[in-house]
């Protein structure tokens, strides 16, 4: 009798959540869409800053000596040389990207095999002095490296001289794989938490404190249902809810790998390269459900406890600051070396474990004390929530 009843009000909360297309929008379209637009305005950002950076550079060159460097830099494509009086001021104000002071003697040095300097003016405060600075490096160091061969080869030496020794690279996973894997062992772990902390949220706050304000609640406990039945009714759809959430978040990473995997440092087949068989998913999938069930039902809980929506608001959202504490704390352990007592620690477990599998890592030792931990997490937020529940004092507390 009692299951029934709990499906009951689960079905009945399900479509009364369902109904209102702004949870369907916030829960389900806005994480399926915010990766894609995010990575896809960030890509093109990126590009776009880069683009304009190194698209007529504006250069001042300070040179009495009149320099082979000079006539080389400018002779580079897309740069500008600019006639300025204050260096510092025009850098400062924009006007000019960088400056190169190139010494006098810069000639005689060079033809005596001295080493001389070069003065390199930029605003380290500017992304467009600093993509142009980087620029202009690599153009010296190729002057530089040719100025190398011309005394190698007037002495008849080979080049080869100066890399005695060359290192060929080899991986064990394919490259591009390899680096995928690598971002989305950061990524994924941070991103699938934090929906799993956020994505109960607007369930727990409309079905504890927004019925509370509508005045439903009262009238339901007035039914034959028992308080526990509700209760697990509404834990039940805000847990379907949050897994939603869960998965439009995810859908959205995939689809951001697929539109932009440059972004991701995995070529253009980083979405499907990832190298992760299926038991990996059945794992996240298990760890996601049971994560978003522990906050599910501690949000359920202050929702209850609280007086109005606007309230539950507010003390709900101290919980998702210190719910992400822990998992940016180790957001940049190495996968295959992480240490057991993290695996004891709420949520530092969860994004631990996620990065293990990620990579095809399977500890079961690790797995079993992160799961046995979550489910204790569970019972623990069950029992606040029921708590609150059959308290008059926190139902009617309006």
């Amino acid at each position: 009798m009692t299951n029934n009843v709990t499906g009951l009000v689960f079905r009945k909360e399900i479509m009364d959540i369902f109904r209102d297309k702004k949870t369907l929008f916030a829960s389900i379209l806005v994480p399926l869409l915010v990766f894609p637009i995010l990575f896809f305005v960030l890509g093109k950002g990126i590009s776009k800053t880069t683009e304009d950076a190194t698209k007529d550079m504006k250069i001042a060159i300070v040179d009495t000596g009149g320099s082979s460097l000079k006539e080389f830099i400018k002779g580079q494509k897309d740069v500008v040389i600019v006639d300025s009086t204050d260096i510092d001021k025009d850098i400062k104000d924009g006007n000019l990207s960088i400056a190169i002071e190139i010494p006098k003697d810069f000639e005689s040095k060079l033809k005596s095999e001295e080493q001389v300097s070069v003065a390199l003016i930029m605003d380290n405060a500017s992304q467009t002095s600093s993509i142009v600075a980087s620029t202009i490096q690599n153009y010296i160091q190729a002057y530089s490296q040719g100025i190398v061969t011309n005394r190698l080869s007037a002495r008849n030496i080979d080049t080869k001289i100066l890399t005695p020794i060359n290192i060929e690279q080899k991986t064990v996973k394919e490259e591009e794989s390899g680096a995928t894997t690598m971002i989305l062992s950061m990524m994924l772990p941070l991103l699938l938490v934090m929906y799993c902390i956020t994505g109960p949220i607007p369930a727990a706050t409309d079905l504890g404190a927004g019925e509370k304000e509508r005045g439903t609640l009262e009238p339901l406990l007035t039914t034959q249902a028992g308080r526990m039945s509700l209760l697990y009714g509404k834990f039940f759809a805000i847990t379907l809810l949050g897994m939603i959430t869960a998965i439009s978040s995810l859908a959205g990473i995939i689809i951001s790998f697929m539109m932009n995997p440059s972004m991701f440092n995995g070529g253009g087949t980083a979405a499907l390269s990832l190298g992760m068989d299926y038991k990996t998913f059945i794992f996240i999938f298990i760890i996601a459900v049971l994560t978003t069930m522990v906050f599910g039902a501690l949000e359920l809980a202050i929702s209850i406890y609280a007086r109005s929506f606007k309230e539950a608001q507010t003390y709900i959202t101290p919980l998702t600051i210190i719910g992400i504490v822990p998992v940016y704390a180790t957001y940049m352990l190495d996968a295959k070396n992480i240490a057991t007592f993290y695996f004891h620690i709420p949520l530092a477990n969860v994004v631990c474990l996620l990065k293990e599998l990620i990579f095809g890592i399977y500890n079961y030792t690790h797995i079993g004390i992160t799961l046995g931990w979550t489910v204790v997490y569970i019972i623990i937020s069950l029992f606040i929530a029921r708590t609150m529940f059959k308290k008059e004092q926190v139902i009617f507390r309006t």
